[in-house]
């Protein structure tokens, strides 16, 4: 199978995906969707296999178009796994999944509160065909069993789409645990999500130290793991927030998106920013949570539930 592109956060180029990559599934939308490639498009794909490339949290940090800004960003460990042309329309799922693993592997080696280290190796993320192994292992094991009959129990060798539940499942199955919160209809008479920004703000600025407009930078790195943001048709991977004299902005990673240096290997902050008017695009959302206060001795639900914010 195609390499999927990584861009490593954290300048450590060693990890690296050996799956196909992708799209995820709408809020609440559990039906079974297949994208088939053409011969002349998969034929296509082999000449067009995207570079490795890196960079580093740390980088962003120092990003172009700060300026004035303060920004909270969550673990450095944090991946960007990047499409393929092949499976650009239809992995994204997966590869949002690669990302939050990829922050994990490492917050597992400073706390077990989210899971067992050893099933997460290090260095060693899953590739979309191991994803959707694992997927499958999960319903076997009565993890989800309305989804796994939506999705008729098969998803390997498949190009179906999947979402937060099956994220769900997938961290579950692995003694992971984490959590879905709803955010089923607009907030605002705009069309907009401003619920769904404070919760995400709250979530990160919780967990820096101190206001981020203290440091000399503006900017604040902290322990947070990253967050899975599904709306219809698409999923993201939302690694912090930005607080400017311009607004409130969801700084996310997008697996169909592929952020650009200048001569100097700097990235502009904007490729990462999701402005509040963003959020007109779907009318539903949903995020997934690693739960850190999760007993490792209490098992995790193998029905999938959410909370409702309205």
């Amino acid at each position: 199978m195609d390499p999927g592109d990584v861009i490593d956060l954290t300048g450590d180029s060693s990890i690296s995906s050996n799956s196909d990559s992708g799209n995820a599934r709408a809020s609440g939308d559990r039906r079974t969707r297949r994208k088939s490639a053409g011969g002349l498009q998969a034929l296509g794909a082999l000449f067009r296999r995207p570079s490795h490339s890196t960079l580093r949290v740390a980088q962003l940090a120092h990003a172009r178009g700060i300026g004035r800004s303060s920004v909270v960003l969550c673990n450095g460990d944090t991946r960007l796994f990047c499409s393929t042309p092949a499976d650009r329309r239809w992995a994204c799922g997966y590869r949002n999944c690669q990302m939050l693993i990829s922050a994990l592997m490492v917050h597992q080696t400073r706390t077990t509160d989210v899971g067992s280290a050893s099933r997460f190796p290090r260095g060693n993320v899953p590739g979309v065909d191991e994803l959707q192994q694992m997927l499958e292992l999960a319903w076997r094991d009565g993890y989800d069993p309305e989804g796994a009959v939506q999705l008729r129990h098969r998803v390997v060798g498949t190009r179906k789409w999947i979402g937060a539940t099956e994220v769900y499942c997938i961290m579950a199955h692995l003694g992971v645990a984490t959590r879905i919160v709803d955010f089923p209809r607009p907030s605002a008479p705009d069309g907009t999500h401003p619920l769904l920004f404070a919760w995400v703000l709250d979530y990160y600025t919780a967990a820096a130290p101190a206001p981020p407009g203290d440091s000399d930078t503006g900017v604040c790195l902290t322990a947070r793991l990253p967050l899975y943001l599904q709306h219809q048709g698409h999923s993201r991977t939302i690694v912090g927030v930005e607080i400017a004299d311009a607004g409130t902005f969801l700084l996310v990673l997008d697996p169909n998106a592929r952020p650009s240096r200048d001569a100097n290997g700097r990235v502009s902050l904007s490729a990462f920013r999701l402005p509040l008017s963003g959020t007109r695009h779907a009318t539903q959302y949903q995020i997934l949570y690693f739960d850190e206060s999760h007993p490792a001795a209490v098992s995790i639900s193998k029905q999938v539930t959410s909370v409702r914010v309205s």
